[in-house]
């Protein structure tokens, strides 16, 4: 299959990079010093399951060099999609369809309004994985797990294909026909993870350990728990539970991405996270003060960080 990946970072990088090795042809977007390194030297994954090395990639910057695809793995930072679903139209065939592995509840509907809804299948995906470097991605966890589905909720052939495509080369791959609970299970656990992460400097195993911190991200779990119900969508179990069981499972020292992104300086996903949490509860009327606390106190530092950028 033809497949270009849009962001070759933590998320892209890697998934990206496991279909190469499947024998697909893969191109890489990207930019800056991880693009010029992808150009000069490649892309090399180091991972709990063996470290790859995939010696030439085709990475560019710019989609007109790419041409129509079968597939468009989207894995770009929240505040970077709408820009990015502007520049997809010469990658975009009869056939093709779009892949969105970002975190949040969005993506899909931001893809859908500018390219079309047929073109563009829910997805998500679990890794704890980054830059370690231009050209260097580490992932520090074992998980590796990819949930796709139509927005139909209907099976479908496509999906199968971009999931078995996946599974062969070790990824815990799956298509879903209740997309939109599996998406909403994964954003109770990472915008409540992220948030409180974020404000504490805490890691995985300092979260589990300290009964308060651990309660105060089981409230703000509950909090996106209600506003997913309170907005339609059928949750298949609780998904409080399900987090509490994923953050018991990460590595002691896992940190969540927007972690990382607060404590470098970076552009971190505040709006996509509490901020939607916070909109949506005030639409619904449902209380959330912990997504509120985490939102207006980061807040400052997300707006300090676009600041500094535009000097």
């Amino acid at each position: 299959m033809k497949i270009a990946v849009v962001g070759a970072g933590g998320v892209g990088g890697y998934f990206g990079g496991l279909l190469a090795t499947g024998g697909h042809h893969v191109s890489f977007i990207s930019r800056g010093e991880h693009l010029r390194a992808l150009k000069e030297h490649g892309l090399q994954i180091k991972s709990p399951h063996g470290d790859i090395r995939i010696s030439h990639t085709i990475s560019t910057n710019d989609p007109k060099e790419v041409g129509q695809v079968d597939y468009i793995i989207i894995a770009v930072k929240n505040y970077h999609l709408e820009d990015v679903a502007r520049q997809l139209s010469p990658l975009i065939g009869p056939a093709t369809t779009v892949v969105p592995l970002l975190n949040g509840v969005e993506a899909h509907e931001v893809l859908a309004k500018e390219i079309g809804r047929d073109k563009v299948v829910g997805g998500l995906c679990t890794i704890i994985s980054m830059i370690e470097s231009p050209g260097v991605i580490r992932q520090t966890s074992q998980i590796r797990k990819i949930v796709i589905g139509e927005l139909d909720l209907s099976p479908a052939e496509r999906v199968e294909r971009i999931v078995k495509a996946w599974a062969d080369v070790g990824v815990q791959a799956s298509q879903s026909t209740n997309i939109f609970s599996e998406i909403w299970t994964k954003f109770t656990f990472i915008a409540s993870f992220g948030g409180v992460t974020s404000l504490s400097r805490a890691n995985a195993g300092e979260i589990n350990k300290f009964e308060g911190t651990r309660k105060i991200f089981m409230e703000a779990m509950r909090e996106v728990e209600n506003v997913a119900v309170a907005n339609g969508v059928k949750l298949e179990a609780s998904a409080v539970e399900s987090g509490v069981k994923v953050a018991q499972s990460l590595e002691p020292t896992s940190t969540s991405s927007m972690q990382r992104d607060v404590a470098e300086g970076r552009p971190f996903e505040l709006e996509a996270f509490s901020g939607k949490i916070v909109r949506l509860g005030n639409e619904l009327s449902i209380e959330t003060p912990i997504h509120r606390a985490i939102y207006w106190l980061l807040l400052p530092a997300l707006q300090k960080v676009f600041r500094n950028k535009m000097r």
